[in-house]
């Protein structure tokens, strides 16, 4: 209790009375009676006046009835005694005892605007061991950037839950007692509510700055903002799950552990770490958190326009290169790996020059194998052997005949010789064409096939997490959707507190 020099030197108000009565240190309830009674101005005002009382006769022939009813009834309620306090004064008062209680224990007011910036050092952290540009086309890794982008929905749910997680229940019977002189609810949790948000915006201000100085970060000032907003969200739904489980829990001892079942399944059921279907994860404050920085960032954005990636997953492998490029697809094949068309996180780490090479020059068809040789039919013998005239003439031809035959035979042999040296030449061409073209299929195989693999992964796990940021029609939407989502989930947290602020008046 407070001495007689606090009394002097100081007012006390009314809530530091409550913070007296409930404090186990400064006595039991029945230790406050014993020191009200042996105070001197209990002896002078109460226990004086009572004495003389008893001293005075009480025959009530003595007393009038108007005496008699002055002494016995109960004192009426004034008109101004009746009047409520308004829902908005109620407000004002409680949102003024919350900061005055805030300022006061400036220990815990010094812990909890550290704890942001202390948390927040961990993607400093994180930036030493996994490298300060995730985002990079060459030096990042999409991996990395889940770890990043989901911590910081991490960070802002579990500090939040955590620093809200006794602020309604350390003033139950407070709560209790203000209850009985007509209290309303809701400016009583809206009065917490307020205060959760102030420190929500700055606990989201203090990672973003950090996470800002610790990576390099894509986009520019309206990519901060979109981020800052999105944490100050998360930040706000912890807080609010924090108030929940504050509200729900029976005594103080309660509270962390029922924070902790709360927030556990904000990180299992996130969706980044394991994949999950989206109607399960949709539940989690940090799926929509973590959804809404990946479309901020703008990862995955040149997958996300390309309809190729839209195809089943069967007939997509079975395309060839060819079949890519007619089909134009920026996020498929070797257009993958040049970050003007396709900028994806760690792709370029996979680019080979080869791959930018023309391919090997087709020998083209088989040499053509000439003709057989048409031998014409010989000249034809006279009827008449015994024709001098006409048998000369026949001898001649046959001559003449044999000479063309001889001829041809010796144009054929040289076509089928020249043939021969030219399919000699055309199958050297062949392996070689063969072993050039094994080699720059090798090369754009082994450039292409990890980029899709890394890209199909992300696709088939977290396809919620993708959209065409340079689209806006697209893009506005997704992003007011996770805030949407993150809003939905604090007014029905703010109802369930209500609701089990309710629930007290009846225990």
């Amino acid at each position: 209790f407070r001495s007689e020099r606090d009394r002097r030197t100081s007012a006390m108000e009314f809530d530091q009375i409550y913070a007296l009565l409930d404090d186990p240190s400064r006595g039991t309830p029945e230790e406050w009676g014993d020191r009200f009674k042996n105070h001197q101005a209990y002896q002078n005002y109460i226990s004086a006046e009572l004495d003389e009382k008893r001293k005075t006769p009480v025959g009530l022939g003595n007393i009038s009835s108007t005496a008699v009813s002055k002494v016995f009834a109960t004192p009426s309620l004034t008109a101004e005694s009746r009047k409520e306090v308004s829902a908005w004064r109620q407000f004002l008062v409680l949102s003024k005892r919350n900061l005055r209680t805030l300022v006061r224990d400036r220990f815990s007011l010094a812990l909890m605007l550290a704890a942001a910036p202390m948390v927040g050092l961990l993607s400093v952290v994180l930036s030493l061991v996994l490298g300060n540009n995730p985002f990079d086309f060459i030096e990042g890794n999409p991996y990395n950037v889940v770890i990043v982008l989901f911590m910081l929905t991490i960070y802002g749910v579990m500090v939040g839950g955590l620093a809200q997680m006794r602020e309604i229940v350390k003033e139950t019977e407070i709560y209790k007692r203000e209850r009985l002189v007509n209290l309303k609810i809701f400016p009583y949790v809206l009065s917490k509510v307020w205060v959760a948000g102030v420190l929500a915006l700055y606990q989201a201000a203090c990672y973003t700055i950090i996470q800002y100085l610790a990576f390099k970060m894509p986009g520019g000032p309206r990519e901060f903002f979109l981020i800052l907003i999105t944490l100050a969200l998360t930040t706000m739904a912890g807080m609010m799950l924090g108030l929940f489980a504050s509200a729900f829990s029976p005594n103080a001892n309660a509270a962390p552990l029922i924070v902790i079942m709360l927030m556990l399944p904000q990180i299992v059921l996130g969706g980044a770490l394991v994949p999950l279907p989206e109607t399960l994860s949709s539940f989690t404050s940090t799926k929509w958190a973590y959804q809404g920085l990946m479309g901020i960032t703008g990862v995955g954005s040149d997958v996300a326009k390309d309809a190729c990636w839209l195809i089943d997953e069967d007939l997509r492998v079975l395309m060839t290169e060819e079949e890519k490029k007619q089909n134009g697809c920026n996020c498929l094949g070797v257009s993958a790996l040049h970050q003007e068309s396709c900028n994806y996180p760690s792709l370029g780490s996979f680019y080979n020059p080869q791959i930018d090479e023309p391919s090997p020059p087709d020998p083209g068809d088989p040499p053509v194998r000439p003709p057989d040789i048409a031998v014409p039919p010989p000249p034809e013998k006279p009827v008449d052997e015994s024709d001098t005239v006409a048998m000369a003439a026949y001898l001649e031809s046959l001559q003449a005949y044999q000479l063309d035959v001889e001829a041809l035979q010796a144009q054929a042999k040289a076509d089928f010789a020249a043939y021969e040296a030219e399919i000699a030449v055309y199958q050297a061409e062949v392996v070689v064409y063969q072993e050039a073209m094994i080699t720059y299929q090798a090369a754009v195989a082994s450039a292409v096939q990890p980029a899709e693999a890394i890209m199909s992964t992300f696709v088939g796990d977290q396809p919620w997490s993708f959209v065409d940021k340079d689209n806006p029609d697209l893009f506005w939407p997704f992003i007011l959707k996770s805030w949407g989502a993150q809003m939905v989930m604090i007014v029905v947290l703010f109802g369930g507190i209500l609701l089990l602020q309710k629930r007290k008046d009846v225990n």
